[in-house]
């Protein structure tokens, strides 16, 4: 009888947990960062590579989080995308003494995603954790002298929930402007996300760190995505 009891305080103590930990889907909407009007806050973004590497090879690694001024990552988060293909001009032009500019597109493969339960989305669960399906950066470059003394960047991507996996989110950055890069001999600061490499791993010193605004995460119903991600030819299709 006392082992029977006992049974029966585990699996409440289990359902308990599981109505803790899966109490609804994260709320559907347009959800914008607060320098467009918005809620939630703007972000702090970094590639990572290796010697020899930069942000338009393969192997660069990105990392970024929410930032409202004291807090990384606080109310949303995604990490561990990798390019696995150098990237692709698809714009601009720089003249033959090496001024003027040049746009890239950047593919990226992998990468998970977290939305904090406490965000405008909530909706009792703690966290809303997920995996990207597409990721693409259009990164444009400012050279001088062949130097690439700035950048600017725009971000499209498609995601869904590891726990509601008909539930999509698109997660859109309109303006990302790049702080600093230690190709120009700069010092990584704090109060940025670490410098990535592959395997989520943060090992790496070279990279370049970003601010991150004009954000908008969009949580649609009934949107039925695959897990596995988008090719790079269907990539290609897309934004030809």
């Amino acid at each position: 009888m006392k082992r029977l009891a006992t049974i029966f305080a585990i699996l409440a103590t289990l359902a308990l947990t599981a109505s803790v930990t899966l109490a609804a889907a994260p709320l559907p909407g347009n959800y914008m960062s607060t320098d467009i009007g918005g809620t939630i806050p703007a972000g702090r973004y970094t590639e990572g590579w290796d010697a020899g590497g930069s942000a338009l090879l393969t192997g660069n690694t990105q990392n970024c989080g929410s930032w409202d001024g004291s807090t990384l990552g606080g109310v949303w988060k995604y990490t561990c995308g990798t390019a696995l293909s150098p990237a692709v001009q698809i714009g601009g032009y720089v003249n033959p003494q090496g001024n003027g500019n040049r746009t890239f597109m950047i593919p990226y493969s992998g990468g998970t995603l977290w939305l904090s339960g406490t965000g405008p989305w909530a909706n009792g669960d703690p966290d809303y954790a997920g995996v990207f399906d597409s990721y693409v950066e259009y990164e444009t470059v400012q050279y001088s002298n062949w130097v690439p003394v700035s950048a600017v960047t725009n971000v499209q991507s498609a995601a869904h929930f590891d726990n509601y996996p008909s539930l999509c989110m698109a997660f859109s950055i309109g303006n990302g402007s790049r702080v600093g890069t230690t190709d120009l001999g700069n010092v990584f600061p704090p109060d940025f996300p670490a410098l990535l490499n592959p395997a989520c791993a943060a090992t790496r010193t070279l990279g370049a760190w970003w601010n991150f605004n004009s954000i908008t995460v969009t949580v649609t119903q009934d949107c039925y995505t695959s897990a596995k991600p988008s090719s790079w030819g269907s990539l290609k299709a897309i934004y030809r």
